[in-house]
């Protein structure tokens, strides 16, 4: 999972910093799947009949992102950032103006 605003300032320092010459960043803040994705668009919206079920048998989301790492570096020292947007607030953001 990596959220559309960290998405775009990596680009940024893609774009604007000269040490970043040629080199592929990794965005990607932590593994997830659709059972936890629901789950907090449930625990956003208790109410809501339109969000499904999860899938069956979906297990853990287990890939290796230690190269993510320095994508989160650059978030904090070009944008004074503490870390990646979390999946609650990307998704909190996302629904905001849903009814």
């Amino acid at each position: 999972f990596v959220n559309v605003e960290d998405t775009a300032r990596l680009h940024i320092v893609a774009l604007l910093a000269p040490e970043v010459k040629s080199e592929r960043i990794w965005a990607c803040a932590k593994p997830t799947n659709w059972t936890e994705i629901i789950a907090r668009l449930r625990e956003l919206r208790p109410l809501s009949s339109s969000i499904p079920e999860p899938p069956r048998n979906e297990g853990e989301e287990n890939s290796d992102i230690t190269g993510s790492k320095r994508a989160e570096e650059y978030l904090k020292r070009f944008f004074n950032r503490c870390g990646w947007v979390t999946l609650e607030e990307s998704l909190r953001d996302g629904i905001m103006d849903l009814p």
